[in-house]
């Protein structure tokens, strides 16, 4: 596995079935070969654009309307992968809308296979704070001219993979998953394995927490911090929904704190002369000091949002 696909997806709104524009990057012998991108028209149903989305990424529906549909982008998107794997930073994330896509269309899943450069990242890369694409880019050297440009952030988990491969002294794509103990993820016959890290010990979900949910779900058993305001959510119902993901919430960042989110922080939210949140700055001496705590933004804490509920 030398040659591969990393694919990227910018979305119309939370829903996964709401692909807006793709962007693909081929890698063979370790070296980008062709890339592509494209505006798409989303399914019918889904093709509402969300203010936070087009916030994010600046795609309209002015600018989509005589894209081509999803049957034949993913016609494009087969034949330019032509069977190798895919590649993305959040592939729980980007083939999610290629499914949800699928499904909304009534179009059966193509079978595949894929990584993650995000869960690549963390095993690589360990001490980071933050696994962010921009900020990982940043600590790499690696240039990302415009974040949430489906082809600038292809191109740009082509190379973070690329870096990884070189950083483990191979160029063959299962053999760098299976020195850091991750599963290729895959679809076959529409059932979805997803890429992830094995070597953890198990953990159970907290009391109070949804003991039934899926344990492969991105919150599960995990200690949860807020900092700052959600855009259109409360802190209580993001405890809510990731309670019901078998997560907990907690007040203060501690040693127990696995992931702080950080939301909108006004100026006057902030201590004199501080730049950034007391909780911000627990979490970095934190991790400074050998604890694995991850921080994300609100962005990605919808996208995680978005990977299990659709």
């Amino acid at each position: 596995m030398t040659s591969w696909v990393a694919i990227d997806f910018e979305t119309a709104n939370a829903l996964r079935a709401s692909p807006c524009s793709v962007g693909m990057v081929k890698v063979k012998g370790g070296r980008i070969v062709e890339e592509w991108s494209s505006f798409i028209k989303p399914p019918d149903g889904h093709d509402r654009f969300d203010a936070f989305n087009v916030g994010v990424h600046g795609i309209t529906a002015d600018r989509v309307r005589d894209a081509p549909g999803w049957p034949e982008t993913l016609e494009r998107i087969v034949g330019f992968a032509d069977g190798i794997p895919f590649v993305a930073h959040n592939a729980a994330f980007d083939i999610g809308v290629l499914a949800g896509a699928c499904e909304a269309s009534g179009l059966p899943v193509p079978d595949l296979r894929f990584a993650c450069t995000l869960v690549v990242a963390r095993r690589a890369w360990t001490g980071l704070l933050a696994y962010k694409l921009p900020v990982l880019a940043d600590a790499l050297g690696i240039e990302l001219p415009r974040h949430h440009d489906s082809g600038d952030d292809a191109r740009a988990a082509a190379q973070v993979m690329l870096a990884a491969l070189k950083r483990q002294g191979t160029a063959a794509l299962g053999d760098l998953l299976a020195a850091h103990q991750i599963t290729m993820g895959s679809y076959r016959g529409g059932v979805r394995q997803g890429c992830r890290y094995r070597g953890a010990a198990p953990r159970a979900p907290f009391p109070g927490a949804d003991p039934d949910a899926d344990p492969d779900n991105p919150f599960f058993a995990l200690t949860v911090c807020f900092t700052g305001s959600l855009p259109g959510m409360t802190r209580a119902a993001a405890a809510g929904r990731i309670a019901a993901l078998g997560a907990r919430t907690v007040r203060d960042v501690t040693a127990a704190v696995d992931l702080l989110v950080v939301g909108g922080i006004q100026p006057h939210q902030l201590a004199p002369g501080a730049k950034k949140t007391g909780r911000l700055a627990k979490a970095e001496r934190l991790r400074d000091s050998g604890q694995d705590i991850t921080v994300i933004d609100a962005e990605e804490f919808y996208q995680l949002l978005a990977v299990v509920e659709g």
